[in-house]
Formats: C-alpha cells, sequence, structure tokens
C-alpha cells in the first residue's frame, strides 16, 4: 500500500495546495467536455486515478467537489469510472506475484482499465445539458492565472509539504483498517460455512465460465476483500482463462472493502452508491469480455505458464514493488502531458 499509494496522495496534496488544478481546468476543458462532459480540472482525476490505486479516484473527486469545480451529478460520474486497481497490484502482486507471468498482469490491467474508460465515455450520455460548461473565454483565463499568481505569492512550501504528507499518511491508515476490517470479515465468514455457499451460488451464476468450485470459492472472497479473492483464484485448480476471467471481475468489483472506502469519502454529499454499484457491474462485464478475448486472441499463444514456485505468503516480496510505484507516476505524468497536447492541437 505505501509504494503504491501515498507517492500519489502527496502529489495530490502538492498540486492542490499549488493551484495547479486550475491551471489544468484552463488547459484541458478541449479534451474533456467533448470525451466524458466534464470540466477541464477533472483530468487529474482521470490521470490519477488510472496510474494509481484505490480510493485516490474518489478522494481527488470529492477534493474537486468541495472546492465547488464540480457540481453533484459530475463528481458521481467522475468517481464512477476513476477508482482502479493500481498497476502495482494487477502487474506485480496478481501478474507476477500470483500468476508468475508478466503478460498475464499486463492483459488484466489492459481489460481492466479500458472497462473502466469504456464506462467514463458510456456515461456521459447521462451529463446533465446545464452543467455542461461552455468554453472559457481569454478573460476567463486571464481571472484564473491572475488568482494562481495571488496564490503563489503567500506560498508557504514547508507548511504545505508538511500537510500533504501528514494527509498522505492518514489516508493510507485509513483504508489499511478497512481492508483489516474486512479480511477479518472474510475470515469469520469462512470459518461459519457462509463462504462455502456464496461459492456455490457463484459458480451456478458463472457457468459460462466453467468454473471450479474453489475459483468460485475466490470470488465469493473476493465480493469481501480484493486481494484475499485473487489470490485465491490464481490458486484454483481449473483451467486459465476461467481464472482470469473470474479474477477480472473481481478486480472490477473490487469488493466491499474498497466500495466502503469510497462510500466513506463521499459521506455527506449527493453520491448514490446505487449509481457506483451499477457502474462496477458495467465494469465487470466488460472486463470479462475483453479479458477472454485477450486470452482467445493473444495470450493463449504467448504464454506458457510455470509452475509458481513462490510460497504464497511471499508474493508481495517477489517483484520490484517500488520501481512499479516510479513507473506509474511516471505513467500520470505522461498522461497529463499526453492530454495537454491533445487540448491545445484540438485549440
Amino acid at each position: 500500500m505505501v509504494p503504491a499509494l501515498l507517492p500519489f496522495f502527496i502529489a495530490a496534496e502538492l498540486l492542490f495546495s499549488l493551484g495547479l488544478v486550475n491551471i489544468l481546468g484552463i488547459l484541458m476543458e478541449p479534451v474533456m467536455q467533448p470525451l466524458f462532459r466534464l470540466p477541464g480540472c477533472s483530468a487529474l482525476v482521470v490521470a490519477m486515478g488510472f496510474t494509481s490505486g484505490f480510493p485516490v479516484g474518489a478522494l481527488l473527486s470529492r477534493k474537486l467537489y468541495d472546492e465547488k469545480l464540480l457540481t453533484a451529478e459530475e463528481t458521481e460520474r467522475l468517481a464512477s469510472f476513476t477508482n482502479n486497481s493500481s498497476p502495482l497490484f494487477i502487474i506485480g502482486a496478481v501478474g507476477i506475484g500470483m500468476f508468475a507471468s508478466r503478460e498475464i498482469g499486463f492483459l488484466l490491467a489492459f481489460s481492466h482499465y479500458l472497462a473502466n474508460l469504456l464506462v467514463g465515455i458510456l456515461w456521459r450520455s447521462r451529463a446533465v445539458t446545464k452543467a455542461i460548461r461552455p468554453a472559457r473565454g481569454n478573460s476567463q483565463r486571464a481571472a484564473s492565472l491572475e488568482l494562481l499568481k495571488v496564490k503563489w505569492r503567500n506560498l508557504d512550501i514547508g507548511t504545505i509539504l508538511s500537510e500533504a504528507v501528514k494527509n498522505g499518511i492518514n489516508n493510507v491508515l485509513a483504508i489499511g483498517g478497512f481492508i483489516l476490517l474486512f479480511s477479518v470479515i472474510t475470515r469469520m465468514l469462512a470459518l461459519w460455512g457462509i463462504m462455502g455457499l456464496l461459492a456455490k451460488f457463484i459458480q451456478l451464476l458463472l457457468f459460462f465460465l466453467d468454473i471450479s468450485w474453489q475459483g468460485a470459492y475466490g470470488a465469493a472472497m473476493g465480493f469481501f476483500e480484493m486481494t484475499i479473492g485473487t489470490k485465491t483464484i490464481a490458486a484454483a485448480d481449473t483451467n486459465l482463462s476461467s481464472q482470469l476471467a473470474a479474477v477480472s471481475i473481481v478486480l472490477a468489483f473490487s469488493g466491499l472493502s474498497v466500495i466502503a472506502q469510497i462510500m466513506s469519502i463521499f459521506a455527506g454529499t449527493p453520491a448514490r452508491l446505487s449509481f457506483y454499484l451499477s457502474s462496477r457491474l458495467l465494469q465487470m462485464i466488460f472486463s470479462c469480455v475483453i479479458t477472454l478475448l485477450g486470452y482467445k486472441y493473444w495470450l493463449s499463444s504467448h504464454v506458457t505458464l510455470p509452475v509458481l514456485t513462490i510460497e504464497p505468503y511471499k508474493f508481495l516480496y517477489s517483484f520490484d514493488a517500488l520501481g512499479i510505484a516510479s513507473f506509474s507516476i511516471l505513467s500520470c505524468f505522461l498522461l497529463l502531458g499526453l492530454l495537454i497536447m491533445t487540448a491545445a492541437i484540438k485549440h
């Protein structure tokens, strides 16, 4: 969690404190409006959400809402597709650590992010017409830049950096608490036999995947806590395509642990749990289909799955976590740069 989330939390806090979100709002309007029908400042949430992990997208969406840069409807739509599993978890922990295959990690990551992107594009049709802002004029841009200059004159870098680190650590601790809570709940349900009944139901529900009972049991555990569920599915004695489809579904749903985190972030706002859950359902369908197509037309002919020799409890140490996290941060800024270049071309 620390290498996957803390750098992004700190970077996001700094970007908000330095007022760079306002600059992005000016620059990114030509891209974000036609693509998602969202204001330009939401580009930061898209870039951070797709390169970090749960619940960075929700936290940033709430910040934009609190600063009145987004309406309630825009906040709800933005949060629905900018919460993703981190590349560190999908490629490192799941792909390399659990399946001993970097290619599997890439396929799962591709299907996960593309599915969520499709959800965001699909929800643009629900945008409230009056909430669609016209392009900023020169006078508005000049006023925004002038406000930014005033803000920079009164900056206290030491205070800003200190607050960014404190808030980042507090967020990581809160997320850790949710993970521990739902891990305990999952273990209790397994001991009481309830998880086995849920596994039988999931096996019937996912009959088209021909998933084994152990794989269905992992999906049931993933319904509560994503990491435990994906690890159980990866260890299941079933065909690889079924395993990957089940893992893709669990990653898209994200587990009640993550959903509870996100709902706690949006407590006191008009954001609806039903809307977020419907978005997860759409992502589960898209992600599963993309994963199965990717397996059939690419992975099955390129990858021979090796025997995993890593002890299950050591899988988190079988890859360079800090290295993947560093590349994720670099990807975030490259994505922002690409969006800015696209906006400049459109303008």
